[in-house]
């Protein structure tokens, strides 16, 4: 049996939006679990023995290439790729610009694409590689107010499969997770309007919400040797809602 606590020892990985909530969660767990971690993010994060901050805005195609060459350059490989960076602005459809649409597609996306190519081309030459993409519970079930969002996650669901075919003769696993309502930052709008939490909880069979270490825990075993055979999955870690 695999020993959790070193699930990760000597990988490198790195992970986007890490400065807060589920970034932050999944940094700490595969650091607990031996990996040295590259956290990287428009924001300074709290500083931890392992971890190596880097401030980055991944919506910058060109920085974060930069910054994915420079890694591969100090460590000489990744391991794990963890495109968790994400960006949510409630908004109804027919109030979204141009702009709010660029900027939900360019963050939840394009980047993530581009992460995990860069990624991957340190990662095919060092004998393979795990990368776990955030989807969500919105791009795999209708919601209201977050069309841009909901839009990228879904197409982050489809790229996962896409890249997963492509890249596995490469030895590249390519999983993602779909997180429904979690306790984070992004979940505060809820708080805000106990209604609508009391709604969105009563259809979640385990009715509660979920926690980002929870998200953590599965991002941990989808970039792990245990879950050596498993490419091209999305897995719904949203207390069942996705399934009523």
């Amino acid at each position: 049996m695999q020993d959790c606590q070193k699930a990760h020892r000597g990988k490198i990985a790195v992970v986007t939006g890490a400065s807060g909530g589920i970034g932050a969660a999944v940094c700490a767990k595969l650091n607990a679990e031996g990996a040295k971690v590259i956290a990287l993010d428009r924001h300074d994060g709290p500083g931890s023995a392992g971890i190596d901050r880097r401030i980055v805005d991944i919506a910058n195609t060109a920085a974060l290439q930069n910054t994915v060459a420079q890694i591969a350059s100090d460590h000489g490989r990744i391991d794990i790729w963890v495109n968790n960076a994400g960006f949510l602005e409630r908004q109804a459809a027919l109030d979204i610009t141009v702009d709010d649409w660029s900027k939900s597609i360019d963050v939840n996306l394009t980047a993530a694409f581009f992460g995990a190519q860069a990624a991957a081309r340190v990662m095919k030459d060092g004998g393979g590689g795990s990368i776990v993409n955030l989807s969500s519970y919105a791009g795999l079930k209708a919601r209201p107010n977050c069309a841009p969002y909901a839009a990228a996650k879904a197409a982050i669901a489809h790229l996962t499969s896409c890249l997963a075919i492509e890249w596995g003769p490469l030895n590249i696993r390519v999983n993602a997770i779909a997180p429904g309502y979690i306790e984070t930052p992004m979940s505060a709008w809820m708080h805000a309007d106990p209604e609508q939490k009391a709604i969105y909880l009563g259809r979640t069979p385990l009715g509660r919400m979920g926690q980002p270490t929870e998200i953590a825990d599965s991002v941990s075993f989808l970039a792990s040797d245990a879950a050596g055979y498993i490419t091209g999955h999305v897995l719904g870690v949203d207390g069942g809602i996705g399934r009523s």
